[in-house]
């Protein structure tokens, strides 16, 4: 092998190499990505178990977003007043790379802690190619917006 072809080996092999490793990363992102897709259609999306119909006056102590929706305090930072909490759970599927998380979020009346509805998705978070200077790409099934909307649609203010 002459010196020209070994200076052109260790130029490329570099470029292969990253390449391969790109190959790699974004293979195993489309295969988590998948499987975040058949764990959402197994399970995830939205659950209610029971819708309730209230009037602001009655309770006093709720707070409303800016466009009227129920504000439901975590069941951490909830006063003994709040009627309504909202409790999350994360479990870690599969750690390192990527993050592969499961989230379910309940409503719960707090005068018997029956819970009102669930939401349950699957997230994928990281997985790529390792360059330093960008954020880690992420994967969430289903859409996201409409699915909160649903969730905490278990109450409807009476009069507005």
């Amino acid at each position: 092998m002459g010196v020209g072809k070994a200076i052109k080996w260790i130029l490329l092999l570099p470029l292969i190499l990253a390449g391969l490793g790109i190959a790699y990363c974004e293979a195993n992102k489309a295969y988590w990505d998948h499987r975040v897709r058949e764990l959402c259609k197994k399970d995830g999306g939205v659950t209610v178990f029971e819708q309730l119909e209230i009037a602001k006056v009655d309770y006093p102590t709720l707070k409303y977003s800016s466009f009227g929706a129920v504000i439901f305090p975590s069941e951490r930072n909830a006063k003994p007043s709040d009627p309504f909490i909202t409790e999350f759970n994360s479990k870690s599927l599969h750690e390192g790379f990527p993050d592969v998380i499961r989230f379910e979020q309940s409503i719960i009346r707090s005068a018997d802690r029956k819970k009102l509805s669930k939401l349950i998705s699957y997230s994928r978070r990281g997985g790529d190619f390792p360059t330093g200077i960008s954020h880690p790409s992420s994967f969430t099934c289903g859409d996201e917006e409409s699915e909160i909307n649903k969730f905490t649609s278990v109450v409807v203010l009476k009069g507005v």
